[in-house]
């Protein structure tokens, strides 16, 4: 009787957490789409690579408190190319990319230690998670960001955002298991 129990209790359970993904995922939806897209500059050719807390990368002696909603990785290495759309004329000099991370809960990470802070996006003020300033020449330009969480990912889905000159201008995910 008690196992009938624990699994209706488990199938209720995961019928809500579904359904506050779901409406989670279409608010999600319906904001990326009114986030303004740029019509000069879009980031392509990601790649993020995750790494664990560097300073205990070789310690075999410390033991973490084992979280099963928690990854094991504190780091995550951003690389992608900003070029210009084709046809349309680049605003060369200097610019500054703002990366968003919005975690596997839908939570954004904003960290002003880390170098998160706002800016400004449809006329709002909306967080960012790092930012990364460079020389840009209209041609392609290479940009990597490192973000050091201060907790660890927790797992699933995640998603990065990157934003310049107050628009969107290119996304990309990835997982944690």
């Amino acid at each position: 009787m008690l196992s009938i129990m624990k699994y209706i209790f488990l199938v209720v359970l995961s019928s809500v957490v579904f359904s506050v993904k779901s409406v989670y995922a279409q608010n999600n939806e319906s904001a990326l789409t009114n986030d303004p897209i740029s019509q000069t500059a879009r980031a392509e050719n990601f790649t993020i690579t995750l790494v664990k807390d560097i300073e205990h990368i070789n310690d075999s002696i410390h033991k973490h408190h084992h979280e099963p909603h928690k990854s094991s990785y504190k780091i995550v290495h951003i690389n992608f190319d900003v070029i210009a759309k084709e046809g349309v004329p680049a605003v060369k000099g200097n610019k500054t990319v703002m990366l968003k991370l919005i975690d596997a809960h839908g939570k954004e990470e904003l960290d002003p230690v880390s170098g998160g802070g706002y800016f400004m996006l449809a006329g709002k003020e909306s967080p960012y998670t790092l930012k990364q300033s460079f020389m840009y020449d209209g041609k392609k330009q290479h940009v990597e960001a490192l973000y050091n969480n201060h907790k660890r990912f927790s797992k699933g889905l995640h998603l990065v955002e990157v934003f310049m000159d107050g628009a969107k201008i290119g996304e990309e995910h990835f997982v944690i298991k």
